[in-house]
């Protein structure tokens, strides 16, 4: 990541890496007392403003960087383990590529349809099908001709609800062009929508 003059309250970040749902620092403080000129922390961002926490300081680079390189082992491991067992579940989670999906044009309105994302748009360890496949929900950007850029979606592998730009849309997956277990989490999504509608209706 490019940290040039990144400072996060009184610390230069020198470097950082994300790797799952964490990005790890390794920073100085020139002007902080001796011990703590080095940091080494995790970067917690909630859109406005960011912040270092957990954070172990020292007075020497390399013992700093010796624990900036445990976290990253640490977390990356965590993430492999999940990636693993994602495999196990669906089979082969492997990243989709433009042969694998219709075209979509600019015209199209893509509501209620299955998109892929442009693997280059997720982080590397996340370009894999169980994190490609969306289903598109809304958004200015779904819409056909849109002014907008911005599309509302459900992932589908685990029902998170996300955003996509237009922009990052590989193309469409027809449903019956998903695979099994995509078809499946699918219709639990689905179901779970007519359930909430269902409830909101009686109120």
């Amino acid at each position: 990541m490019n940290n040039e003059n990144r400072m996060i309250g009184d610390y230069n970040v020198l470097t950082s890496i994300k790797i799952g749902d964490h990005e790890i620092a390794l920073c100085e403080n020139e002007k902080a007392p001796k011990d703590e000129v080095y940091l080494c922390g995790y970067i917690e961002n909630n859109g406005i403003y960011e912040r270092l926490i957990d954070c172990m300081v020292s007075d020497s680079y390399a013992d700093i960087a010796v624990v900036f390189g445990e976290r990253i082992t640490e977390k990356a491991k965590e993430v492999q383990d999940l990636l693993d067992d994602i495999s196990k579940e669906i089979g082969d989670d492997i990243e989709l590529k433009k042969d694998d999906c219709l075209p979509v044009s600019y015209e199209d309105c893509i509501k209620d349809q299955i998109v892929v994302v442009r693997g280059d748009s997720l982080r590397p360890e996340y370009r894999r099908i169980s994190s490609q496949l969306l289903l598109c929900t809304g958004g200015f950007g779904a819409q056909g001709n849109a002014r907008g850029r911005t599309c509302f979606a459900t992932r589908l592998y685990d029902g998170e609800k996300t955003l996509c730009l237009r922009g990052d849309i590989l193309g469409i997956l027809p449903e019956d062009k998903l695979p099994d277990w995509a078809k499946a989490k699918l219709n639990e999504i689905r179901q779970s929508e007519a359930v909430k509608k269902d409830t909101r209706g009686d109120r």
